[in-house]
C-alpha cells in the first residue's frame, strides 16, 4: 500500500482546535510542539473545598483538564511562538504567552488519567478568559516532558477512505479534525478501513518511520465540530456502533483511526508518501 499525506493536525494547547501545518517534525514523542501547553485545575477536597497551596506538603492536587470535560477549548485556536511562546486567540480576544522565564516558574505535578505530567504555569490575564470559557477555573501551563499529556500513542492517523465511508454513514461530509489525528493519508481508491490491516506493520510516513499498534479508542468528543465546540448534528458515534466495537481495557470502545509509535524519528509534510512495509 502507498499513500500520501492529505493534512496533517496539531494542537499546541491540549484540547484547542487543531492547526493544520504544511509540516512537521516527528520525535520520540510524537509531533513537536503538539500538546506542549495545557489547562490544569485545582481537584476539590472531600468537603467539596479548592485546596489553598501548592507548595511541598500542601493536600493540594492538581489535574490535567481533560478534553472530554472541556469542548469549549475547541474555540481556541493556539499557535507557537519563537522563544517558546504561544499566540492564543480565543472568542474573546488573543494574546501572546512569553515562553520560560530564566527561573522557570511555578512548576507541579497534574494528574493526567492517573500518569504524572509536571507543568509550569504560566499565569497572565488569559487564565481568567479561559475560565470563563470553560466554565470553572483552569490555568495555562506548559508541558515540561514532551508527550506528558498525550492520552495514548503518540501518533494517530487516519485515511480518507474511512472519511468516505463516514461521509456514506452520515450523509455529510466529515472533517477529518474530529478525530484529532496528525496524519490524514489520502488512500485514494482503498477500501474503508483499510488502516485496521496496518496494525502490527511498519509504516513510512515521509522521513519517519512508525510501527501501527492498534485501532483508536474514541469519544464523546467526537461528537463535536471544531471551532465551536458545539455538538455536531450528526452522531458518529452511533454511525460507528454497529461494527467498530470492541472489548478494551476500559470495557465497549469504539475505534476509528490507529495509532502509533515512533520507531525512526524525522520529518513529516504534506504530499509525503506513506509506505506500508511487509
Amino acid at each position: 500500500m502507498e499513500g500520501r499525506v492529505a493534512r496533517l493536525g496539531l494542537t499546541p494547547l491540549k484540547g484547542a482546535a487543531h492547526v493544520h501545518p504544511s509540516r512537521v517534525d516527528v520525535a520520540a514523542h510524537g509531533a513537536v510542539g503538539d500538546r506542549g501547553w495545557c489547562c490544569v485545575e485545582r481537584e476539590p477536597s472531600d468537603r467539596g473545598e479548592a485546596g489553598r497551596g501548592a507548595g511541598e506538603g500542601s493536600a493540594e492536587r492538581w489535574l490535567v483538564a481533560r478534553t472530554v470535560r472541556t469542548p469549549a477549548l475547541l474555540r481556541v485556536r493556539a499557535a507557537p511562538l519563537p522563544g517558546g511562546g504561544l499566540r492564543l486567540r480565543l472568542p474573546e480576544g488573543a494574546w501572546d504567552v512569553p515562553g520560560p522565564t530564566p527561573d522557570g516558574g511555578t512548576t507541579l505535578v497534574a494528574d493526567y488519567w492517573g500518569r504524572p505530567a509536571p507543568v509550569a504555569l504560566a499565569p497572565g490575564p488569559w487564565d481568567a478568559a479561559l475560565s470563563d470559557l470553560v466554565g470553572r477555573p483552569v490555568a495555562l501551563a506548559r508541558v515540561l516532558r514532551p508527550g506528558a499529556v498525550v492520552y495514548a500513542d503518540p501518533v494517530v492517523l487516519l485515511t480518507t477512505s474511512t472519511l468516505r465511508e463516514l461521509a456514506r454513514r452520515t450523509g455529510a461530509e466529515v472533517d477529518d479534525e474530529r478525530f484529532r489525528s496528525l496524519v490524514l493519508v489520502d488512500t485514494r481508491g482503498a477500501e474503508p478501513f483499510v488502516e485496521d490491516a496496518w496494525h502490527g506493520r511498519a509504516l513510512d510516513v515521509g522521513g519517519a518511520r512508525l510501527e501501527v499498534t492498534g485501532g483508536v479508542a474514541r469519544c464523546a468528543v467526537v461528537q463535536r465540530t471544531p471551532g465551536t465546540g458545539e455538538r455536531a448534528a450528526d452522531d458518529l458515534l452511533g454511525a460507528l456502533a454497529r461494527d467498530r466495537v470492541v472489548e478494551g481495557p476500559a470495557g465497549r470502545e469504539v475505534v476509528l483511526g490507529v495509532g502509533a509509535r515512533v520507531l525512526r524519528p524525522g520529518p513529516v509534510a504534506v504530499g509525503d508518501p506513506v509506505v506500508l512495509r511487509t
